[in-house]
């Protein structure tokens, strides 16, 4: 018999809702991984996280109705468990004969063992010489083990929406009707809500039609091949995959592409036991519709992909998955079009109802529909994010057209949320604008700076496409972000309910990839400006709270661009606000640090930041008080460093630095007896010390 076996867990039951497939699928994980641990019944090579999980990944093994879980050798028994057990001290253990007295004996009873086993050794943390015997339990079997946990397991799974049924007092995400659990060939024999353990399951609903027998499992190694037979592909990584191929395939022979779209792949993966694309069709005279339209309409109600041409124009079809191999009678493409085409027509009278009214009668509107309850309404947070845009827009340029279009947009960003298009379907808020005011004939900047406001949605998301958009975003967030700082909501730990934190990310992300000439304090600023009637924390302890939250944000765009912890460190050191100077600094770092004399002047600095600990030296000191050679020297190289605006020629003008600052060093006494010229010398080091803060703090390089 081989000395380890593989354990396979399947829990059969009712169709389980496709969002809580995999948090339970990790939880058991979990929980499951965190007892055989504590059993010493780990498979070798397999290590716990903290976090309770493995360190080698194990089946995704979930379908509507099945969540599962195969995890290879684990030992056929236990190891034999050694314990040991300290007692009392040994003098009152033993007599003066040495011979066992009343209390000793017992000890040795007490743990099952002839008193000669015992011995007597002194313990950490005692203070004299105890009674200590060495307990060795054999190993119990693994199915054993199994059997009395995996119950409890099951039954301590976490279930936001659990439920009963009949008479039990039982509470999972659904009813449990069948439970396969295998210990290599051997049924663990474990109850669960009155449903035993067996070797068998049930495939597909179809598949049984004609095979009324449950499907027997050999051994957990033949679990998958048993089951697609019977219909069900377990695997949701393997479903996946399918659904991606066969897309492809089919979008392909329609002479088109599939609009990506990963989570709605993960959404089918996760909601069909055999996957099996199809495609239907719809009226072309619906692709009058905008493209955003149909794709969120057909992502929405029909969990179904759109084609499009290599110009990005919509194809009149779609793709989705049915749950079974075949659709011999095309009843699974006819329904899917029937639906869909009632659909779309609900879409396309949205579309008309809402171009019925101009977009700006709207406006009004908005003081009914509530921001957040102590900020007011969406036309308040318009007020703002129009004061706001004004105060940014008139920094970055001086075209006062261009500066109107800006405010334009920023009165109308909001509108949409009024129209019967975004009240059906809240994903296209903003992009429904936008196309409302493109049919009005509205200037470019403006609709498509409304179109795209919203951006980055996360942090895969790219930033809006216009220099418009990009600062209607900006300041969209800002006024979120400092709204809400400034009343006290403040995301702590993992909570975040108003999204603030990929809100404030998405600033730093305009700001980084845009390069335009804004501090984050100059934000914060003008926030605090116009929130200020608003507030109900004092303005001191808001900005403060900002800045911290978008230091935060800050250090994860440098982690996001790829930069190494000590560039990041040593560049944030000197200044983190004003990000067009921290990218510089940063890409400079980057490049000079694979320097051979990028040594040199990392040590350099060192050593003069420790010379100046606890020193107080002025700015400017006498050239003519230096008097050796080698700090005249230094004095002079002072200028033209002082002199150097780009980054990348500073570091290489520090780094030729190495050889002068030694031979310095070697010659004479900084802190000297002459006061005079020890002032003189201290401020020199002090002039240089600033020159490489110009680029990094390299007491933090590491």
């Amino acid at each position: 018999m081989s000395a380890t076996k593989t354990f396979l867990l399947e829990l059969h039951c009712e169709e389980i809702p496709a969002r809580f497939l995999r948090p339970l699928h990790v939880e058991f994980n979990h929980s499951y991984f965190k007892f055989m641990e504590k059993e010493s019944l780990l498979p070798t090579g397999m290590a716990v996280t903290p976090y309770g999980t493995v360190s080698e990944p194990l089946p995704d093994f979930m379908s509507p109705r099945k969540l599962a879980w195969r995890i290879p050798g684990l030992p056929a028994a236990q190891p034999d468990q050694t314990e040991t057990q300290v007692g009392p001290p040994q003098r009152m253990c033993v007599d003066e004969a040495g011979k066992p007295t009343i209390q000793g004996l017992k000890f040795a009873e007490k743990w099952g063992v002839e008193f000669s086993a015992v011995r007597f050794e002194q313990p950490a943390g005692k203070k004299e010489p105890c009674a200590v015997v060495t307990i060795t339990k054999p190993g119990r079997p693994t199915v054993e083990l199994l059997a009395e946990a995996l119950p409890g397991l099951i039954a301590g799974l976490h279930v936001p929406k659990a439920m009963r049924w009949g008479s039990s007092e039982f509470e999972f995400v659904r009813p449990i009707r069948n439970i396969l659990c295998l210990f290599g060939e051997q049924v663990v024999p474990i109850t669960v809500d009155g449903v035993a353990a067996t070797n068998t399951t049930w495939g597909h609903r179809l598949f049984h039609r004609q095979h009324p027998e449950p499907v027997k499992i050999a051994t957990p190694e033949s679990y998958e091949a048993a089951l697609e037979a019977a219909g069900v592909v377990v695997s949701v990584e393997v479903r996946r995959q399918r659904i991606a191929a066969q897309l492809e395939t089919l979008a392909a022979e329609a002479g088109g592409r599939v609009v990506a779209d990963p989570e709605l792949l993960d959404t089918l993966a996760e909601i069909v036991e055999f996957p099996k694309v199809v495609r239907g069709d719809f009226p072309s005279d619906f692709l009058e519709l905008p493209k955003e339209v149909l794709v969120v309409s057909l992502r929405e109600h029909q969990k179904a992909f759109c084609i499009e041409q290599a110009d990005g124009a919509l194809l009149p079809c779609f793709l989705t998955a049915a749950n079974r191999e075949d659709d011999p009678e095309g009843f699974v493409k006819a329904g899917n079009e029937w639906v869909l085409k009632a659909r779309l027509y609900d879409a396309r009278f949205f579309f008309a109802e809402d171009r019925k009214h101009p977009l700006a009668d709207r406006l009004e509107k908005l003081k009914a529909l509530t921001f957040q309850r102590e900020l007011g309404s969406y036309h308040e947070k318009t007020g703002r994010v129009v004061a706001l845009t004004k105060a940014l827009a008139t920094r970055l340029s001086t075209d006062d057209a261009h500066i109107d279009r800006a405010l334009e947009a920023a009165r109308m960003a909001k509108c949409d949320l009024r129209t019967l298009m975004v009240g059906e379907f809240p994903e296209l808020q903003g992009v429904m604008g936008g196309e409302y005011l493109r049919h009005e004939g509205a200037h470019e900047e403006v609709w498509k700076a409304i179109k795209e406001h919203y951006r980055p949605i996360g942090a895969d998301d790219a930033i809006p496409g216009t220099p418009m958009g990009c600062l209607l975003s900006l300041c969209d967030k800002l006024d979120t972000v400092a709204g809400c700082f400034a009343v006290g909501l403040i995301p702590s730990g993992s909570k975040d309910p108003l999204a603030l934190r990929r809100a404030g990310q998405g600033i730093v992300r305009i700001l980084w990839e845009q390069g335009w000439p804004l501090t984050l304090a100059d934000l914060v600023e003008a926030a605090l400006k116009v929130v200020a009637p608003k507030a109900t924390k004092p303005e001191a302890e808001t900005r403060e709270a900002l800045l911290t939250f978008f230091k935060d944000r800050v250090a994860y765009q440098l982690e996001l661009a790829g930069y190494a912890g000590s560039v990041r460190r040593s560049a944030s050191a000197v200044g983190w606000m004003d990000l067009v100077a921290l990218k510089a600094r940063c890409e400079a770092l980057s490049a000079f640090a694979e320097d051979a004399r990028f040594a040199s002047l990392a040590q350099s600095a060192k050593r003069i930041g420790n010379i100046l600990k606890d020193e107080m030296p002025i700015e400017a000191f006498e050239a003519a008080v230096l008097q050796d050679a080698t700090e005249r020297a230094l004095a002079e190289r002072l200028k033209a460093l002082e002199a150097t605006g780009d980054h990348g020629t500073l570091l290489a003008a520090l780094a030729d630095l190495a050889e002068p600052l030694e031979a310095f060093f070697t010659a004479v006494m900084v802190k000297c007896d002459d006061p005079a010229l020890r002032a003189a010398r201290l401020s020199l080091l002090h002039r240089l010390r600033q020159a490489f803060l110009r680029v990094a703090d390299f007491s933090l390089w590491q």
